[in-house]
């Protein structure tokens, strides 16, 4: 029995893909170990949203290789799709052909060492001479992908997690002018909706009771076929009819995807949880412009005042993108006005990273020790905007999901989005009282929701 060990870097996509693995490589008698030094195989699921994010992945690789010489490393993912990882590892799958990877990793191990294990039979030779031809073509630097179908990864039946993460598209047709994504996971396809219905409905007979729509970008489910963002909602309406399921959560949102008629569709949904992450990236007019983003400031205001209409006091989270190139003093203060006039639940704020073959990459940078000085002042806003949006749920009774807990704490998620802890050592240390009136000693009390 080969022993695995799988590790992601980045995204909920990249995640959810790992998961999917983790079952495929179960059912061949792959055993999944949590350290690296005892497994036989070794996959990063790579990153490159951002240049640290792709030194990160290159780092991990090397790490695996140091922690475990003699094992198979295997680099999938963005970041091996758009850059030579080939010293770093010994096979190299890119963002396609993922539903091949047992193939190539059970014929490479018998190639090691045949006496132990038998090779996998593949459907033909031409696929195998198509496997290995794709392989060396991603060892090159650059390669782009070109992928239009969506490749099925399987039904998932059991997630690690207690939100469980379905992926319902994949690959992007924006093209911003920072984002390499495009570049390394192609245009958009979706999934099919029975596959997706499927894997709820698994997903919650074996215990989920909230599922996270992910995807590269959700909005454009079933673009590729002409429909627009209603599509996403009515796959939303379906999944509401699953007996057992509690809470529907919404990956990261387009703004103008935000429509009336989408919001119609929607709120018909009870079980999809008032959170909606809006990606802003800038609050100012002139950097929205030269990051090719398709709405404005004042569209994205009306986006969330629709949502504000419609859901009581929702919590609206964002992505704030500090330091683009040419971003100006101005420019930067207009992006923290507005951060603050939205009243966002929660920001994530990350500063500007030039990806290369991105039109951005060849615009004037701003100085780096600025664009720290920038981030600390928009992490502020942010601190102190999370505070007050979670001030209004004091004194209310909220459900959580119980997701996880240490020596001190269960924790979990109310529907908006607010971390809770709940203390185990209740009334006793006069922190909190009369939160939950359940044994916190109990097991079965991660999963559920109270």
């Amino acid at each position: 029995m080969p022993k695995l060990y799988i590790h992601s870097l980045g995204c909920k996509t990249n995640h959810y893909e790992n998961q999917a693995l983790v079952q495929q490589f179960s059912e061949h008698n792959f055993k999944v170990v949590e350290k690296m030094q005892d497994a036989d195989v070794g996959i990063l699921n790579t990153c490159t949203v951002t240049a640290e994010a792709g030194r990160k992945s290159r780092q991990f690789l090397r790490r695996m290789k140091k922690q475990n010489p003699s094992a198979l490393i295997v680099a999938m993912g963005c970041y091996s799709q758009l850059y030579d990882v080939s010293k770093d590892c010994d096979i190299v799958i890119g963002t396609s052909r993922r539903n091949t990877i047992i193939d190539l990793i059970l014929n490479e191990l018998a190639t090691l060492n045949q006496k132990q294990i038998e090779p996998m039979s593949f459907a033909n030779n031409e696929m195998k001479g198509v496997l290995k031809r794709d392989q060396s073509e991603l060892m090159s630097l650059g390669k782009k992908s070109n992928e239009t179908e969506y490749e099925e990864l399987g039904v998932i039946h059991h997630q690690l997690d207690t939100r469980a993460l379905i992926k319902i598209q994949d690959g992007c047709n924006e093209f911003c002018t920072y984002c390499a994504i495009p570049l390394a996971r192609g245009r958009n396809r979706s999934r099919t909706r029975s596959k997706i219905i499927e894997e709820a409905k698994r997903l919650v007979e074996n215990g989920h009771k909230e599922i996270v729509l992910t995807g590269i970008h959700i909005c454009s489910f079933e673009r590729e076929s002409g429909r627009n963002s209603d599509a996403l909602a009515e796959l939303c309406l379906e999944l509401n009819n699953i007996a057992g399921l509690s809470r529907i959560r919404l990956g990261s949102l387009e703004p103008l995807s935000i429509t009336k008629s989408f919001l119609e569709i929607l709120r018909q949904a009870d079980k999809v949880c008032p959170h909606f992450h809006l990606s802003l990236q800038s609050g100012s007019d002139n950097v929205l412009k030269r990051m090719r983003r398709k709405y404005n400031s004042e569209q994205y205001r009306t986006r969330v005042q629709l949502l504000r209409e419609i859901y009581t006091d929702p919590a609206i989270t964002t992505d704030i993108m500090v330091g683009f190139p040419e971003e100006t003093d101005v420019e930067f203060e207009e992006s923290l006005a507005f951060v603050k006039k939205i009243k966002f639940s929660r920001i994530h704020v990350f500063p500007y990273s030039s990806r290369p073959d991105t039109l951005a990459a060849k615009m004037e940078q701003v100085p780096k020790d600025l664009v720290k000085h920038r981030v600390q002042k928009m992490l502020a806003a942010g601190d102190v905007l999370a505070a007050r949006y979670a001030e209004k749920f004091l004194n209310k009774t909220v459900d959580v999901l119980l997701e996880d807990e240490d020596e001190s704490y269960i924790r979990g998620y109310t529907q908006h989005y607010i971390r809770t802890l709940i203390p185990k050592n209740q009334g006793k240390t006069g922190e909190i009282k009369n939160v939950l009136i359940l044994d916190t000693q109990n097991d079965e009390l991660i999963g559920r929701i109270v």
